[in-house]
């Protein structure tokens, strides 16, 4: 007679949380670095939400953090769903995305993304409210001085008159300003298919960090450093001539023949911030401009993927910086020192990843 124990049910319980957490551990270590560099990026912000009064209620930022845990991956999918309606153009779309994601979205794939799109969406929430809060550490004070610089490294012409020369047609402006706004697509769509892409190892991490980085030291330190508004704004934070004036009759002269977005969203954050409801993550700031750093990083991971997505972000880019300054919201300058910043960025995300390697399954 053999005796059999059976595991009481607490113990039975206990497995699948004991088994969940030895699934867990690999991707946890993978991403201690991120988590740090996030942590400290939230801490920041706390403080500067104590120092100055500033940001959302508690509830708006859960709501915030909700939300972001939601738009990345819809992105995501919905470029995914773009790419096969155009290239593989199957006869019953749903049901062939719904045979790919289940074959893609495995366990070991879901939980080695789940650290990523939690710390991302954490960042998300911390970035707002240090944006938010430009203003309120160093008002604008450079519109005038990047204005002089503009015009000394372009020989005496504002960009914006080049690129006028270039775009200045409504239906071409029109297009810009669609690349522009596109912009958030393209970004949340490859860098949540980045965090899914553990067989990219190397790559993901190098961007996953690159992009922590640019937006917390370009995006939040370096913009309270060299705070200004932009062009759009330069006659309501400066007195005396605008050397923009025509440049923003030429759009609104434009936007009645094709609507423009950007003046709608350009006029939305001057009431925000005229009310001192500023809380967005979009509020005004222009230098660096982040379109321009971000589109590098895009393009850069682009050139590691395959010859074609590195011309074709590449191309993207370009369009940025070139939508940035002919639709008023930067000078040509801050789309120089964010593609500067995001180049070297990107560089030291790549030594970091060597020095302090993450132990991420498969290669990059």
């Amino acid at each position: 007679m053999s005796l059999q124990t059976t595991p009481a049910p607490a113990a039975r319980q206990a497995q699948p949380v004991r088994a969940l957490r030895q699934e867990l551990a690999p991707a946890l270590r993978a991403h201690r670095w991120l988590a740090l560099a996030v942590a400290v990026h939230a801490l920041a912000a706390a403080a500067v939400r104590t120092r100055y009064h500033s940001g959302a209620g508690l509830g708006t930022l859960l709501a915030g953090y909700a939300s972001s845990l939601l738009v990345g991956p819809l992105f995501a999918l919905a470029g995914y769903a773009l790419y096969v309606m155009l290239f593989i153009r199957p006869r019953q779309l749903l049901r062939h995305l719904g045979q790919e994601l289940r074959g893609y979205l495995s366990r070991e794939r879901v939980l080695f993304a789940l650290p990523a799109m939690l710390l991302l969406s954490l960042f998300a929430g911390s970035f707002t409210e240090l944006k938010a809060a430009v203003t309120l550490i160093q008002p604008f004070a450079l519109d005038r001085r990047l204005a002089e610089l503009d015009l000394l490294l372009h020989g005496g012409t504002a960009p914006w008159v080049w690129l006028q020369a270039v775009f200045g047609h409504p239906l071409l402006t029109a297009a810009l300003n669609l690349a522009y706004h596109l912009w958030f697509f393209i970004m949340f769509a490859l860098m949540y298919w980045l965090i899914f892409s553990i067989e990219r190892a190397a790559l993901r991490m190098q961007f996953l960090f690159s992009f922590v980085l640019s937006w917390t030291l370009l995006g939040n330190v370096l913009a309270v450093l060299m705070s200004s508004a932009g062009p759009c704004y330069y006659g309501y934070v400066l007195d005396g001539a605008n050397p923009y004036a025509a440049q923003m009759q030429y759009l609104y002269q434009a936007d009645r023949e094709l609507p423009m977005l950007a003046l709608r969203v350009q006029e939305m954050l001057w009431q925000d911030y005229r009310q001192g409801s500023n809380i967005s993550g979009m509020a005004i700031s222009a230098m660096p401009s982040m379109h321009v750093a971000s589109s590098v990083l895009m393009a850069l991971a682009g050139w590691r993927l395959n010859r074609a997505a590195g011309l074709a972000l590449t191309l993207f880019a370009l369009l940025i910086m070139a939508g940035s300054v002919h639709l008023g919201w930067h000078y040509a300058v801050d789309g120089y020192v964010g593609a500067i910043g995001a180049v070297l960025l990107w560089k030291l995300s790549g030594w970091l990843q060597r020095a302090l390697p993450a132990g991420e399954p498969g290669h990059g």
